[in-house]
């Protein structure tokens, strides 16, 4: 039976990650996954930490974590991983030609597609919010496309930013918006297309090196090659906002982290339904795959990257009881079915910090503290003691977490 270097199980952004940064220090590792990740909820930007406990931006995220709970995974994974992991983010996204702007000390702002400022660390050139100060903004609207109203994020971008800008919208027409509705996805490959120089052809006329044009999500779904193509024949500022599922900027960037995954010699074992595993005590020797055939593969390490509850990485048939399914790991989570969930939608919800608890190795540990495996390590949104989605932290643990367990 081959015996890999590293078998990831999971192909979403942490996954991808991981293996990217394992292929960096030569080992040869497999990713084994089930469909496409959750790129499509992803919006591919990377938040460290986005708000405090108090629901206040952070202005510094690397010096905010040491404010966070003693249970967050931050702690366990430590600054000096978090800061190489954005930098080696950073430099893998530049090498790719689709690079990512900020840093892990400062916030960047971005436009939602409601019209209001999230903050952000690292994000793509094109949602990189500029100062508004002074600047036209002109809000574009697309024909035909669902999900999109630029009357209102126009309204409530003018309502954040007060008198510090002039904002109207303005409404482009793709050659196919008399046949059907489109949706953000069907605009972007539009762009990728002839849509781009439409585009530009239409905007001649209100171009000036004072505009900012804010465009819904629609700039492309292969890296930067829309945005610089518009960005290099306008004299105003191009921007987009991030945007509800589906998200095409996850699709840039899993389509650029597949490429050069599989340029570094990454192998990819699709339509993989990883079901099980084999261990001699503390040490995992195999995990099952199920397909067409059962298969075992092994490996000297394993790295968990299956995701939370939307994935399938972690279950809970019944609020208060939830588990992991491959490996059997406990899972830390509240055990009262009536303190589950809050009653209110914007309030911290204690089910989103279920997952499992680990050592500083990222390897899971039990509800005593004793080491579970010695050789597999959990990742991403499988970590226990987290609420991404409150405090905007979500690609952060992922990819301070993928690299830290690649290195480790």
């Amino acid at each position: 039976m081959k015996q890999r270097d590293v078998a990831i199980i999971g192909g979403g952004f942490a996954g991808l990650m991981a293996a990217i940064a394992c292929a960096k220090t030569g080992r040869k590792a497999s990713v084994f996954f089930y469909g496409s990740g959750a790129f499509p909820l992803n919006s591919g930007l990377i938040d460290i930490l986005g708000y405090d406990e108090e629901r206040t931006w952070v202005a510094d995220p690397l010096a905010a974590i040491g404010k966070l709970p003693a249970e967050h995974p931050y702690h366990r994974i430590g600054k000096k991983s978090i800061e190489e992991a954005a930098l080696f983010f950073l430099d893998l996204m530049k090498d790719e030609g689709f690079g990512y702007c900020g840093s892990i000390h400062e916030q960047q702002a971005a436009v939602t597609p409601v019209g209001t400022l999230k903050p952000s660390c690292l994000t793509p050139a094109s949602m990189q919010a500029p100062d508004f100060t002074g600047r036209d903004v002109i809000v574009i609207g697309v024909k035909g496309l669902k999900d999109c109203c630029p009357e209102m994020i126009a309204a409530n971008l003018a309502d954040t930013l007060k008198e510090a800008v002039n904002i109207r919208t303005l409404e482009i027409t793709p050659e196919s918006a008399a046949e059907r509705d489109l949706s953000i996805l069907d605009a972007a490959r539009w762009l990728e297309g002839d849509g781009a120089a439409t585009v530009i052809r239409q905007l001649a006329a209100e171009d000036g090196a004072n505009r900012v044009f804010l465009f819904p999500q629609i700039l492309g779904v292969r890296g930067e090659r829309v945005y610089k193509k518009m960005q290099a024949a306008m004299k105003g500022r191009i921007l987009e906002t991030t945007a509800m599922p589906p998200s095409a900027n996850g699709m840039r960037l899993r389509d650029v982290l597949m490429k050069a995954a599989r340029r570094m010699g990454v192998e990819f074992l699709e339509n993989a339904r990883v079901t099980g595993y084999a261990a001699d005590g503390k040490r995992c020797l195999s995990i099952r795959v199920t397909g067409v055939h059962e298969k075992d593969y092994r490996a000297e390490k394993f790295i968990l990257a299956t995701g939370g509850f939307y994935s399938g990485g972690l279950i809970a048939q019944d609020p208060g009881a939830a588990y992991e399914p491959i490996f059997d790991l406990p899972v830390v989570c509240e055990r009262d079915p009536e303190k589950w969930t809050a009653a209110d939608v914007f309030d911290a919800q204690p089910f989103m910090k279920a997952g499992v608890r680990t050592d500083e190795m990222l390897r899971p540990v039990d509800e005593n503290g004793a080491l579970v495996f010695e050789n597999v390590h959990v990742i991403g949104r499988e970590l226990a003691g987290y609420d991404f989605c409150r405090e905007h932290s979500g690609n952060g643990v992922a990819l301070a977490s993928a690299y830290k367990a690649a290195m480790a």
